[in-house]
């Protein structure tokens, strides 16, 4: 199972952070890792390519873990973590069994 965890700060989403398989499928045909995966590599590369926002960023590819934690609070930052928070929510509760959010 992907479990996906959101870290706030004073109300608002600073961080995240994800592991987990989804054993929806076999490697390479599952759809639900595979639409995590995008979302949460699209979330990176906005806030630290397009956005230029320092984050601090831990990778474990064994266990399939990213975490992300950002060092200032930034709107567009914020939002765009809001938007993963979102998503993964809404592919939980399409796959339950695959899928989980902490909140």
């Amino acid at each position: 199972m992907i479990t996906a965890s959101f870290k706030k700060k004073n109300g608002n989403i600073c961080g995240f952070r994800v592991s987990g398989h989804s054993g929806y499928a076999e490697a390479g045909s599952d759809i639900v890792c595979a639409a995590v995966s995008a979302m949460v590599m699209l979330t990176v590369n906005i806030i630290t390519e397009d956005l230029g926002i320092q984050a601090s960023l831990e990778t474990d590819e064994e266990n399939a873990l990213i975490a992300m934690s950002l060092s200032s609070t930034d709107k567009a930052a914020i939002a765009v973590l809001s938007g993963l928070e979102r998503e993964i929510s809404n592919l939980a509760a399409d796959y339950p069994k695959n899928v989980r959010v902490i909140k």
